[in-house]
């Protein structure tokens, strides 16, 4: 039985990571069912009893390198694990997973990977000496492969897919959770709900005046809004912010932490959702929500241009009139936003797909140049 060992940001109560988590899972396990799974994590026992994968702690180098002995694939992804805008400690901890799996013999694949932003000469150096011995490379957006070639990455082959979280099937989840955290705070609401997820970026402050204006003209037309924190406690402190600069009563934010499942079903139980977070957008097509995102990073405009949604703006330049223009058509069409979003998801999750297709191929390639 294939082996395969899976390391990425899992285990720090970040939904959108987990999301990915159990895109990649649901991928791997559909195209090759008799696969054994494990994961590197954070909290090993959290993501072990969440995902139903055997977990391993992803500090302990013990572990790491009896886990990749173990193995015959190391996937490494999904997300944006690339990146040094704070620190080049992110490129390095990966990038030395990578050299372990390598000096081990192990194939290695970068699964539907987002790159950058990377300013630092010590990650360039690194991206150019060890991914260009990465067996297998799939990005998520056309971008992040320019982005890599640029850094000098060109022996291994680049594929572009898309983000593993659009694989997951919306049968797989139940919004009853949902429906009951909503009947909490506003028992027997007939009302539409909207559900705004936001995050605090560098030392922006404009923006959270500008949706507190629109989370009220949504208070007035008639709708349920609720604030909805992805990363928790993170994203809590800027939703509160916004919810005391709100002139109108009744919005709601969800202060109890939620696991990527209930935030999946809370999003699914929703009628459209505004959201910062990537995940929180890419969730709400997978569950066929109208959606549209706030700019804070160009991996959101990527994934919205790739759907032909609206962008609802740019946190740095967000104007109230412009955000409302943008959004209008949306909640005066939201069937028409529906049948816009199935359209147009069916390529991505075929683009998506070929991540863990690949993946697989790499891995039986490999068992049969082990045997001859």
């Amino acid at each position: 039985m294939a082996r395969i060992l899976i390391s990425g940001y899992y285990g720090f109560d970040n939904a959108g990571d987990d999301t990915v988590l159990y895109g990649i899972i649901s991928s791997l396990t559909k195209h090759m069912p008799d696969a054994e799974l494990a994961v590197l994590s954070n909290t090993p026992a959290e993501t072990q009893a969440l995902f139903g994968i055997p977990a391993f702690n992803r500090w302990r180098m013990g572990a790491i390198v009896n886990q990749l002995q173990k193995s015959d694939l190391l996937v490494m992804g999904g997300g944006s694990l690339l990146q040094d805008a704070t620190s080049p400690r992110s490129v390095i901890y990966y990038l030395g997973i990578v050299m372990i799996a390598k000096m081990l013999g192990k194939p290695v694949i970068f699964y539907a990977q987002g790159i950058g932003p990377i300013t630092k000469a010590i990650s360039k150096r690194l991206i150019r000496m060890i991914v260009n011995r990465v067996d297998v490379i799939t990005v998520r957006d056309e971008q992040s492969g320019e982005d890599l070639k640029s850094l000098g990455v060109k022996n291994a082959p680049i594929y572009v897919t898309a983000d593993p979280a659009v694989t997951i099937n919306s049968n797989q989840v139940d919004i009853s959770f949902g429906q009951g955290v909503i009947q909490k705070y506003k028992p027997d609401t007939k009302k539409p709900i909207m559900a705004i997820s936001v995050r605090a970026w560098k030392n922006e402050q404009q923006y959270k005046k500008i949706i507190a204006q629109f989370a009220d003209e949504a208070l007035r037309r008639g709708w349920e809004v609720f604030f909805l924190p992805m990363q928790n406690p993170a994203d809590l402190a800027p939703s509160l912010d916004i919810v005391k600069q709100m002139s109108e009563p009744g919005a709601v934010v969800i202060e109890e932490k939620m696991n990527f499942k209930q935030i999946f079903s809370f999003i699914g139980a929703s009628q459209f959702i505004l959201g910062m977070r990537l995940h929180s957008v890419i969730l709400a097509a997978v569950m066929n929500i109208p959606f549209a995102g706030i700019s804070y990073d160009p991996k959101m405009d990527r994934f919205v241009q790739r759907l032909d949604m609206t962008s609802a703006g740019h946190i740095k330049d967000l104007e109230y009139n412009s955000l409302l223009a943008n959004i209008e058509p949306l909640l005066a069409d939201l069937p028409g936003a529906q049948e816009k979003i199935r359209r147009n998801i069916g390529t991505l999750v075929q683009e998506a797909e070929k991540s863990s297709l690949l993946a697989i191929e790499l891995l039986k390639s490999s068992q049969q140049n082990n045997k001859t």
